[in-house]
């Protein structure tokens, strides 16, 4: 009883304020997310546009997503110059290439510069930490250009691998994410394997990922769903390799394919469909690995 008592939730002024910014957050969250998917089976002229953009549909147009797989098509042009179509089955592999990739160079460059610098401190490690944090606070702006630039003199424009190596930089807060961690594990883990002849590298690939494998897998997934909602970038890399979210992108703008007669221009109701299915990958995810993306980023010490 009396500890029941202690843990029993203590109601006062605050606590309740806090509850209901909470539920008030929440609601503005999934509001539109609701309003979507509702709208996603509705018919444009016959339901959406006629005072029902906020209620329940009045029949239920499940063929609106076969439209969305059948005429969101983006065109481009390929290596012998002929102009074709890339529909969303495409796009979805564009986008599970470039998000899976950048997500693994981008988790995996941090995840070495901070175990280099936290396993192996001299003076230059404190340059590269010191590095990151004027890098964090200072805007870098006015680089796109000489990017670009650069990305097409070495070859790596218009790849998606190219893109891969461009996203392998160590500069983030996830760099000092993995510092944190590395400089959290004792070298009681290590000292035993470097006795037995290990080296260094074999040291970080059996001894010491097994350890932060937890943390690199949330980070590499944070970092997928950053990519994969990203058409920013394949907008201006990609032209060859469209994404779904570039797909999504250009549907609301109405630049799709065959504009004349596609009937996803000005379509409310099928780029909403199209947005639900770009969200469905990311929902799949989110409720697959919920407890790594809420869970905590901390290692355990030395038990015996």
């Amino acid at each position: 009883m009396t500890k029941n008592r202690a843990t029993r939730t203590r109601w006062n002024v605050l606590s309740v304020g806090l509850l209901v910014c909470l539920i008030v957050y929440c609601i503005c969250l999934l509001s539109p997310l609701i309003l979507a998917f509702l709208n996603s089976f509705k018919d444009l002229r016959g339901d959406y546009l006629v005072g029902n953009a906020t209620g329940l549909p009045r029949k239920w147009l499940f063929s609106n997503y076969a439209d969305v797989f059948k005429y969101m098509i983006v065109e481009v042009t390929d290596s012998s110059g002929k102009s074709v179509g890339v529909d969303i089955l495409g796009m979805y592999g564009h986008s599970l290439l470039y998000a899976g990739g950048c997500a693994f160079t981008a988790t995996l460059a941090p995840c070495l510069m901070a175990y280099c610098c936290a396993k192996f401190p001299c003076k230059f490690s404190k340059v590269i930490y010191t590095t990151v944090i004027v890098c964090m606070v200072l805007p870098i702006v006015g680089n796109l250009p000489s990017e670009i630039r650069i990305a097409q003199s070495v070859g790596v424009y218009n790849q998606i691998w190219g893109l891969w190596i461009m996203k392998f930089g160590f500069l983030g807060i996830y760099f000092l994410v993995f510092y944190a961690t590395f400089e959290g594990i004792p070298m009681t883990y290590t000292e035993a394997a470097k006795i037995d002849g290990a080296g260094n590298w074999r040291i970080f690939l059996q001894i010491i990922m097994p350890l932060v494998k937890n943390t690199f897998f949330t980070i590499m997934l944070i970092k997928f769903t950053e990519f994969w909602n990203d058409y920013q970038t394949p907008f201006i890399y990609l032209e060859d390799y469209p994404t779904i979210a570039l797909g999504l992108q250009m549907a609301f703008d109405n630049s799709l394919a065959r504009r004349a007669d596609n009937p996803m221009t000005a379509n409310t109701t099928l780029c909403m469909a199209a947005t639900m299915l770009v969200l469905l990958p990311i929902l799949t995810v989110f409720l697959i690995f919920q407890k790594r993306f809420l869970g905590d980023l901390m290692i355990g010490g030395v038990k015996g």
